[in-house]
């Protein structure tokens, strides 16, 4: 995700006030996108601005996970990627209603068996425990856990949770002997991406909404914390940095299970080192694509990298021990081999070929990152050692801009969501298939709303996120559809709203659409009834 909410701090709740209320004068929810292929079917489950009884569902929906309860209904938890910061912040803190934590939020989903409506939702985090970096202790409030050093926030607010992973109850566990080692319950990892000059704490959450600072995987601009499957002692966690473009490293953690201690102690979260990917001899992405272009495996070593400093001293020496990369966004571990992962850097830091404009859109810029493949030898035994690929360089058809989340599916196929910021490319969800490399275009946002002469404009910033692959959990026995859930982030602000059928103004002018929902977001679900109509073959 870019950090477009730097630009929106400077803007007052004035800006924000502007504009004429439509006064329901619409009264259908807006369409934002729509299946390109006649494989996929697109369905919405909720908007932000809907309320199920009585709670509201905010905007900026990001990282996603869902499992099957007990009673056979469907939990879907998403984070969402507010900012502590500016405007929009201060909207946040006033909707909080005093609370001593301020900033992103965890919703929680109840949905039918089906898994195709939403039956309640609700705020999913119960408490926080922080780690004091100068007692190293843990504490429930924030305040004055920083480092001394740390010069820029930290002390009240959670700010701006980005790509998120669910790991399904019993994958965090292990038996040794008579012995279970690690923890049995389901549970949920998020990180702040708050840039290189913010502050990026990792977090993870049972599902009694109970969240825990892990401060060994580090301080940085997080796009997701992604645990390795494959059983065993050790817990490996892939750590993807969404920071500068020329200062984003790609980090591996690796943990101990035990017996006793909190959830993210057993699930041995809390007691490893903490490293950084290095490649022999490349200083960076640019370097990698020179030298060794795609399809070509290269050997990689991590190395081990410090944890408990301030951000600034973390930096400095991460980027002296790893190879640089363009910005690390989501990532996932291969559901049909525990030993690849896969991951996607939004930009190439200006590579001829894959900043190219797409020839249907020759004056539209754009930079069309890559997507790499980390095989391991043993995924539980990262020291065995791993290799490098790039799969795709941003120069292929139908020319990607900006790839952010992404889904593998377990029958070897990517699916890549696109975050082109406010850019005249209207956003697009693209399926590649690893076997032979196709590419094909699923879905699309809407022109009428994201293109900025669109007869319904909303915004030329829009972004799908947050897409799992929920087959397992929703297809029926002999169901050969795979499904999908997903959301959409509508970044509008000041005069547009995202919901048309909403707008109206409190007593003291706010929109109330903003001033409950900060921006405009969707959930869906997708089914793809088939991917050889998706490739064409």
């Amino acid at each position: 995700m870019k950090l477009r909410y730097k630009v929106a701090a400077v803007l007052s709740i004035a800006t924000l006030l502007a504009g004429t209320a439509v006064a329901n004068s619409v009264l259908t929810k807006p369409e934002y996108i729509t299946a390109s292929t006649d494989a996929a079917e697109i369905k919405p489950l909720a908007y932000a601005g809907d309320t199920f009884s009585g709670f509201t569902i905010q905007g900026i929906p990001d990282g996603m996970g869902a499992m099957r309860n007990a009673d056979g209904t469907i939990t879907l938890l998403s984070v969402h990627e507010v900012p502590s910061y500016g405007a929009i912040g201060t909207l946040a803190k006033a909707a909080d209603k005093g609370k001593a934590i301020q900033g992103t939020s965890i919703t929680k989903f109840t949905l039918n068996k089906a898994g195709d409506r939403v039956l309640r939702a609700s705020d999913m985090v119960t408490s926080w425990s922080f780690y004091n970096y100068n007692t190293g202790q843990y504490q429930e409030s924030p305040v004055g856990a920083a480092p001394k050093t740390q010069t820029v926030g930290m002390d009240s607010f959670i700010s701006r949770f980005c790509s998120a992973t669910l790991v399904q109850a019993g994958a965090l566990s292990f038996k040794d002997g008579s012995t279970t080692l690690g923890y049995e319950g389901a549970v949920f990892l998020s990180g702040e991406e708050d840039g290189d000059s913010g502050y990026g704490r990792g977090f993870a959450f049972d599902m009694d909404g109970k969240g825990i600072n892990l401060p060994r995987m580090g301080l940085a601009s997080w796009e997701n914390l992604m645990p390795n499957l494959k059983p065993g002692k050790n817990t490996v966690v892939m750590g993807n940095e969404d920071g500068d473009a020329t200062d984003s490293q790609l980090f591996m953690y690796v943990g101990t299970k035990t017996a006793s201690g909190t959830f993210a102690d057993k699930a041995g979260l809390t007691n490893g080192d903490l490293h950084v990917m290095s490649i022999p001899n490349i200083a960076n992405d640019n370097a990698f694509r020179a030298a060794y272009g795609k399809n070509k495996a290269v050997d990689v070593t991590f190395a081990k990298t410090i944890w408990d400093g301030d951000m600034k001293t973390q930096q400095v020496d991460h980027a002296a021990k790893g190879t640089e990369m363009s910005r690390v966004e989501d990532g996932e571990w291969d559901p049909s081999n525990p030993n690849v992962f896969y991951f996607l850097t939004t930009e190439s830091n200006k590579d001829p070929g894959a900043t190219t404009p797409n020839p249907a859109t020759p004056s539209v810029s754009r930079d069309g990152g890559g997507l790499w493949r980390l095989t391991f030898v043993d995924g539980q035994k990262p020291e065995l050692g791993a290799k490098l690929e790039l799969l795709l360089d941003g120069t292929e058809a139908p020319f990607l801009s900006k790839p952010d989340n992404l889904a593998v599916t377990s029958d070897g196929v990517v699916l890549i969501q696109e975050d082109p910021g406010k850019n005249a490319l209207v956003a697009r969800i693209v399926a590649f298939r690893i076997k032979d490399s196709k590419l094909a275009t699923v879905a699309q946002f809407n022109p009428d709303h994201f293109s900025a002469d669109g007869s319904k404009f909303m915004t030329t910033d829009e972004e799908s996120s947050g897409i799992i692959d929920v087959t397992s959990i929703v297809a029926k026995p002999g169901d050969t559809k795979k499904y999908f859930y997903f959301n959409a982030q509508v970044h509008t602000t000041g005069a547009y709203t995202a919901r048309p059928d909403l707008t109206t103004k409190s007593s003291s002018g706010i929109l109330k659409f903003n001033q409950k929902t900060l921006e405009g977001g969707a959930y869906y679900s997708l089914t793809i009834s088939d991917w050889k109509t998706v490739f064409g073959s």
